[in-house]
């Protein structure tokens, strides 16, 4: 990793009465990276070498990595707070916001919530939450608990029962993951429990058409966790958004620079107009018929939400244009 990229030290605030951490990295436009399920800072070493030229910031979410556990249930919304708390603490008024896997879900609130503070918006492997197409039950099984990040045993049963999309079975980079994780502090096991609840509560669909922001929206063509037709839905439902999918790839495409994620964020957060990049022009708009098939081709899952999750759908269609 370049020197422009070298960590500047850990930093902490108090929000709402807890100890978070933040880390601020290189220098250039602003990017704020929120984390999936149980990530911490250090989960974010391969998109970084990707993000020359930007000042990078990244946090723990309460009760991951080093920020302090809640002693109550909070929401997606609660990290979106602290998301922009920890934005204002960097001291920006604006950057670009990537939401990864439970990330996402954040970053849809803070977009929502704080239009002033977010300029674009990528959404990677993620949902909508309630209305979602759930993945395969077996994957799913594998993140319930945070046995993959208290040791290699448990990373290598969670990885198995995901079953790691073809091009992620070949990374050297996603294996190396774990050794990162584990050079930080795991997510407690009441703070991973607190983030599953969290989500569990979590739905957009009702309200995506307010999110007007330029977003790009990305996935792995073989993400068993969540799966790409998601992402579909996501493109579909936002008022301007566009949807890349990575071939071969699954839910830790942002693990292997390999994958090229990692210069379509820097390509799509870079440029002055967004609407020129290769990111934007190469992606694709979904429209409600793209979305279906994308819903109808999606693997089924014995998950006992599937059906719940199409009557969401139904009780809330595509708003696009309606302010």
């Amino acid at each position: 990793m370049s020197a422009e990229l070298r960590a500047l030290g850990d930093r902490y605030a108090t929000i709402a009465g807890r100890r978070v951490r933040f880390r601020v990295q290189g220098e250039g436009s602003p990017v704020l990276l929120i984390n999936g399920l149980g990530g911490n800072v250090a989960t974010w070493s391969p998109l970084l070498e990707r993000l020359h030229g930007f000042e990078v910031i990244t946090f723990d979410a309460p009760g991951a990595g080093r920020s302090q556990t809640p002693r109550r249930p909070y929401t997606i919304g609660a990290i979106a707070d602290i998301a922009a708390k920890v934005v204002r603490a960097a001291g920006h008024e604006q950057v670009d916001v990537l939401g990864y896997s439970l990330g996402g879900a954040v970053a849809q609130r803070l977009a929502l919530t704080r239009p002033d503070l977010v300029r674009r918006l990528v959404l990677a492997s993620t949902s909508c939450g309630a209305g979602a197409v759930p993945g395969a039950l077996r994957a799913l099984l594998a993140v319930s608990t945070p046995a993959r990040h208290y040791s290699r045993s448990g990373y290598r049963a969670a990885m198995s029962m995901i079953d790691l999309a073809p091009a992620e079975k070949k990374s050297e980079r996603v294996g190396e993951q774990v050794a990162a994780w584990h050079r930080e502090a795991a997510p407690s096991p009441v703070g991973y429990a607190l983030q599953m609840s969290a989500f569990t509560t979590f739905h957009s669909l009702s309200w995506l058409h307010r999110v007007a922001k330029p977003t790009l929206v990305l996935t792995g063509s073989n993400d068993n966790l969540v799966p790409m037709a998601n992402s579909a839905m996501l493109a579909a439902y936002l008022p301007d958004a566009r949807l890349r999918v990575f071939e071969g790839w699954g839910h830790y495409l942002l693990h292997d620079p390999a994958s090229g994620a990692g210069d379509v964020v820097a390509d799509f957060f870079g440029a002055a107009d967004h609407a020129q990049t290769m990111a934007w022009r190469s992606a694709e708009s979904v429209a409600p018929v793209e979305m279906r098939e994308y819903l109808s081709s999606a693997p089924r899952s014995a998950h006992p939400f599937s059906i719940t999750s199409a009557l969401v759908r139904r009780l809330h269609p595509i708003r696009k244009g309606a302010a």
